[in-house]
């Protein structure tokens, strides 16, 4: 996997999530990434959320981390899950969420997107440097 590929990646906290509507068209949202685990990435999300949907009926996705100041991009086309880990959630559990779950990582509503890399590419805005990725073996 390029070194450069995942510098990009992980330089950006909040990647655009593009899902796949129900319209037909792609519907993106910036989400927080919490972890990175090799090509596996990490969000927290609401089980009622059209995201949720979206994903149970087409997991596929993509992430956009951009990094406008050094015209730097990478996306990250992969899988999404959603996920009821009761051990992840109370990990990247964040206090100042308690507005939006009340019940902290215990309640329903709760939920982690897992997202499994499958293939990406960068570029890098001030030397050109640019590849495809293949992410998954």
């Amino acid at each position: 996997m390029s070194e450069s590929f995942w510098r990009i990646v992980d330089s950006v906290e909040f990647p655009l999530l593009v899902t796949n509507g129900p319209d037909g068209f792609p519907r993106a949202r910036p989400m927080t990434a919490l972890d990175r685990d090799g090509g596996t990435l990490w969000f927290a999300t609401s089980l009622r959320s059209a995201k949720v949907r979206e994903i149970r009926a087409d997991p596929r996705v993509v992430l956009l981390f951009v990094k406008t100041e050094q015209f730097n991009y990478a996306t990250l086309h992969g899988r999404a899950e959603v996920m009821d880990d009761e051990e992840r959630k109370r990990a990247y559990w964040r206090d100042d969420w308690k507005d939006d779950w009340p019940r902290g990582p215990f309640g329903e509503d709760y939920v982690l997107l897992k997202v499994t890399g499958e293939r990406g590419s960068y570029y890098y805005g001030y030397t050109g440097e640019a590849e495809d990725v293949a992410l998954s073996s």
